[in-house]
């Protein structure tokens, strides 16, 4: 059974603030990646905080460090567009998803 890991990630210092997501650098290689990790089952839900512009993920993988590793293949972590400032394992009590170990 895989385990839940929950994910923010910060707009980092190549993001252009005068641009919508859609137009960065990079947009359709980051888009086509997160959309594989999506169909593969490890991105579980993904979204974008409001206030922040910050993403929160929720991921389902077998260790933090399959998620790290992921992570570090999104060609915006790459580039410098985003990145990873917190990763920590879940335990959902309500709504857990699908395929996620419950606590």
């Amino acid at each position: 059974m895989k385990k839940t890991f929950v994910a923010l990630v910060k707009r980092m210092e190549a993001w252009d603030h005068s641009k919508l997501a859609q137009e960065q650098d990079g947009f359709a290689q980051h888009a086509a990646y997160m959309g594989r990790l999506e169909e593969e089952g490890i991105i579980a839900m993904a979204g974008l905080l409001q206030d922040s512009s910050d993403v929160l993920f929720v991921f389902l993988a077998d260790s933090e460090e399959e998620v790290r590793a992921r992570l570090a293949d999104d060609p915006w972590q790459q580039d410098g567009h985003a990145g990873l400032v917190r990763l920590e394992e879940a335990q959902f009590r309500i709504g857990a998803p699908q395929g996620a170990a419950s606590g």
